[in-house]
């Protein structure tokens, strides 16, 4: 059977962006030897993203849209994306399309080698300093709770769907992808993964990640996790 892939694009605010990064998007995945989809999900934007949205989809066959009435954060997001994926394989990409064409084909060569694919940024000096060390540190510090040696958290991970299906997400925050790793790394069953390095472009926006409601939201995250993680080793 052909691999597929659904990939998720999520979009809040991103007008000036979203048409740029569908284009490089399909035509990345045009090279590939893969079934792909690519889904937007309009995140309650504000401006013309939505419209935008649609008239992509009109474009390309290759494209599906849904929105979302309000805001609803990168979590949510997710979880809608693997309830509406139709592809065997899913990732997420950004809005505003700083992922390398040349990256974006060489992570996904890697599906069917491993469970899991697990992207880690290879470029981090692009990136405010102060970026580098808080991801530094949160990715420390959950390899330090866990006892797992990944090299990031937050990267635009390949799970298999049906596997995403049965696995239980809880959180609305930029920590969904750590709370999905962590389940399946930690789990009673023992998924495989390899570890590549992806590359972006400089990014001109500002990432929401750091809001303080966001932060909150992953501490929450963490402590769950922490809980349900001994919770299932004394189970067993």
């Amino acid at each position: 059977m052909k691999k597929s892939i659904t990939v998720v694009v999520a979009a809040y605010n991103e007008e000036g962006y979203l048409e740029r990064a569908i284009k490089k998007y399909v035509n990345a995945l045009n090279k590939t030897p893969l079934d792909y989809e690519i889904l937007i999900i309009n995140d309650g934007s504000k401006d013309r993203t939505d419209e935008i949205a649609n008239q992509l989809a009109k474009k390309y066959p290759q494209v599906r849209v849904s929105h979302n009435k309000r805001n609803r954060n990168l979590g949510y997001v997710f979880r809608k994306a693997v309830r509406l994926a139709k592809k065997n394989y899913i990732t997420l990409f950004p809005g505003e399309g700083e992922l390398l064409a040349s990256s974006i084909r060489k992570n996904l060569s890697y599906i069917g080698k491993a469970d899991i694919i697990v992207p880690h940024i290879g470029n981090p000096k692009l990136r405010p300093f102060y970026r580098r060390v808080i991801s530094s540190g949160f990715t420390t510090l959950l390899n330090l709770l866990f006892g797992l040696h990944l090299k990031y958290y937050n990267g635009h991970v390949i799970n298999k769907v049906k596997v995403l299906r049965k696995t239980r997400m809880t959180t609305d925050s930029f920590a969904y992808e750590a709370e999905i790793l962590i389940r399946l790394l930690k789990g009673k069953k023992k998924y495989s993964y390899i570890q590549v390095p992806y590359y972006t472009e400089k990014r001109t926006g500002k990432s929401a990640a750091l809001k303080i409601k966001n932060l909150i939201m992953v501490c929450w995250t963490v402590i769950r996790l922490l809980r349900d993680i001994r919770s299932e080793k004394n189970d067993s």
